[in-house]
This record gives C-alpha cells, structure tokens and sequence, in this order.
C-alpha cells in the first residue's frame, strides 16, 4: 500500500489518518527545501538468551513481567548464536498495530510454550532520520504511528511531531505498507542465515 499527499505545518502535532499505520514514512519540507524527515514505524525488539526451541514469524509473544503485553511476529531475524544452542540474539519486528501494550526489559514467550527469550527495552518506532541535517528527533516530536480514535471515528495513520511540523510550511509525504503476505524475509546469498536482512 503506497500513499503520498500534502501537509500544512502548524507547529503542532498533526495526526494524519490513511486508515492503515505506515512501516515507513518519508516527510520532505517543500516550501524551504531544507529538510527531509524519515521514520519506520515497526516496532523493532532487541532479544538475547533465546530458548532452544526457535521462535517464529507469525507467532505470538506475551511478556511474563508485563503479562497483558502480546506481539503478532512479523519477522524474526537472526544476529549471533543459534536457538539449538539457547544462547538466539537478534531482532524480534512487529508492526505498530500488531503489538498489544509495551514490552519492558523482560522475558517473552511463544504463548504458554514456556520457550523464553529476553528482550531489552524496545525501541517503539524506530529512529527519526534527518536527512539533511545530524540530529534526530524522538518520536514524540518527529514521526510517529497512530493508531486512531475510535471514539472520534479517527483513522489510523502517522502522526508529525511538533519539531518536524514547522508552522506555515507545506509538506509532501510518501507512506508505505506492506499488504498482507507482503512482509518477506530478503535472503542473502551465500548467508548460512536463510532469513537475514542486511
């Protein structure tokens, strides 16, 4: 799913509803020319100590800390050790709307199985880019998901930070999802890793 469009800064937050949250969005300034701001939205896991039975894509991981806490894996990805081993790290990657409450530095398992993992603190949306310029923003002022309100009949979509929407600038924005079936690992050739992405 790809959709692009036009944003008047207020130098407020500004939720923008497409009715779907973007894996990745691209923000340029094009009134000044100035600045391109960019942002993948997954929601990115760091995991150690993984346990010998090897976690999946498509899964469902609940926090054993944070109890009410699930993710719906949409990838998997390998750093170092091997899950036979007991000592998996690598990547756990949800989408923003595939997570249901916040996993905190905890031990997570594949609903009831009892194979743990721990994961570190996550990082929600990923890092806010500046093109053009060497800071970065945090996702509450630069760019973030949002998940709508239904009480209001809000669509889902991305919201612009505060920072990021420079009052009485013109925006143009390109959003990007994957539709379903669409999430694929890239395989690397000649990588011992079948679903590794670099």
């Amino acid at each position: 799913m790809i959709r692009a469009g036009f944003i008047h800064g207020t130098g407020a937050a500004i939720n923008c509803e497409l009715g779907w949250i973007p894996d990745w969005v691209r923000l340029v300034n094009l009134t000044d020319g100035d600045d391109i701001w960019e942002n993948f939205l997954g929601h990115v896991i760091v995991f150690t100590s993984g346990g010998t039975t090897e976690i999946k894509k498509g899964q469902t991981i609940t926090g054993l800390t944070n109890t009410s806490t699930t993710g719906v894996l949409r990838e998997v990805i390998l750093d170092s050790g091997t899950w036979a081993g007991g000592d998996a790290a690598g990547w756990f990657i949800m989408g923003a709307d595939d997570e249901n409450g916040a996993f905190g530095s905890e031990n997570v398992e594949v609903a009831g199985s009892g194979n743990l993992a721990t994961v570190a603190l996550q990082n929600e949306d990923g890092i806010d880019i500046d093109t053009e310029v060497a800071a970065t923003t945090t996702d509450a002022t630069g760019i973030q998901s949002y998940s709508g309100d239904a009480a209001n009949n809000y669509a889902k979509g991305f919201t612009v930070g505060s920072t990021v929407s420079e009052n009485g600038k013109l925006f143009g924005f390109l959003a990007v999802r994957n539709g379903p079936g669409e999430s694929q690992p890239v395989r690397v050739a000649g990588s011992t890793q079948a679903e590794a992405v670099w």
